[in-house]
């Protein structure tokens, strides 16, 4: 970004970074300049070619391959891409590459939408675990020209497969089923995707913190808070806790949750334990891994030892936190967070011996 004061530098604008051509047919997509240095002298013109650059030779400029611009005309102009017939069934792509002396480049990418007839054809698909008495959903996808229909070949009883790919069932009992799955749209051959379905029981959640990272030194007014919850139905919740005090929650699918912006700047100077607790949509509830930051103060280097000096043993005095002495159930702290605030006790008095 310029300094203030000082105009903004010419530069070339494109009015989208990708576009479809019908086989046979053309498409457009429009140059412009933006900004206000004129890289020449005022009767001076500016050329701007648009070439190919890497990809399918079908696709092609039609025109707009040379675009003029002068010092009263940044107007968009047109540029007319065009894709040929060809004897294949696949959806071609190239890149072109807006060019012109003494500014930076821009490229966009061209796919050819081919239109002859293609025989289905499935795309991969991750099959999660089901859940016993849990609805369960996947979704199948096959491509071809004309879009293909689906039907069930095999199934357990109760399963349904719309038109459209959704498969629905609400398992009753443990196991495992087979399934197949067929995709049809008059060529041949038909598609056909097979897979086995395992039926569980629900399992807890489990989530991990993934920012802050552990002793990260955290400064500013803002700080990122955000953990990741995976479960084999679906997470719903997240509380976020700072020394086992609740900061937030976060309602929602998941599986990401964050503050969204944690205000640091009322907090004192030092370390901090954070925690997250996430619940998934059968009531199980996990803890992450806790996470120990500094605010605003020096902190060890994540993964450096500190030098504490000797070890006195006696006379701790008040400043030393037994966390295995403390009220838990009255305080609401997790022994993790006492054992995280003795520890950073300790050390502090162990400096000061």
């Amino acid at each position: 970004m310029p300094e203030a004061g000082i105009p903004d530098p010419l530069r070339l604008v494109l009015s989208e970074s990708s576009l479809r051509v019908v086989e046979g047919g053309t498409a457009s997509i429009h140059v412009s300049l933006s900004g206000h240095l004129w890289p020449g002298g005022p009767g001076e013109s500016l050329t701007v070619t648009v070439a190919r650059t890497d990809g399918d030779a079908d696709l092609t400029v039609r025109e707009g391959a040379s675009l003029t611009f002068a010092p009263t005309n940044w107007d968009p102009q047109e540029v007319v891409l065009a894709a040929a017939k060809d004897a294949d069934n696949e959806d071609g792509t190239a890149i072109f590459t807006v060019s012109a002396p003494g500014l930076e480049s821009l490229t966009f990418v061209v796919t050819e939408a081919d239109q002859d007839p293609l025989a289905p054809v499935f795309t991969p698909v991750l099959v999660p675990q089901a859940v016993v008495g849990v609805p369960y959903r996947l979704a199948v996808h096959a491509r071809g020209r004309p879009a293909p229909t689906y039907a069930l070949r095999t199934a357990p009883p109760g399963m349904s497969l719309d038109a459209l790919g959704n498969l629905t069932w609400t398992p009753s009992q443990l196991g495992a089923v087979d399934v197949v799955v067929v995709a049809s749209n008059g060529q041949q051959p038909d598609a056909e995707l097979s897979f086995r379905l395992v039926v569980g029981t629900d399992q807890p959640p489990s989530a991990r913190i993934t920012a802050p990272l552990y002793d990260e030194r955290l400064s500013g007014r803002l700080a990122d808070f955000t953990c990741e919850c995976i479960d084999d139905v679906g997470c719903v919740r997240a509380q976020f806790r700072v020394n086992g005090v609740p900061l937030v929650t976060r309602e929602g699918p998941g599986p990401i949750y964050s503050v969204g912006g944690w205000d640091i700047s009322e907090l004192t100077p030092g370390g901090y334990v954070l925690q997250v607790f996430v619940t998934d949509s059968a009531g199980h509830v996990a803890e992450a891994e806790a996470v120990r930051v500094f605010v605003d103060g020096p902190g060890p280097d994540a993964g450096t030892a500190v030098d504490g000096g000797p070890i006195v043993v006696g006379d701790e005095g008040d400043d030393i936190i037994d966390p295995w002495s403390c009220d838990c159930a009255t305080t609401g702290l997790a022994p993790a967070v006492w054992m995280g605030l003795g520890l950073l006790g300790l050390r502090a008095r162990r400096r000061r011996v």
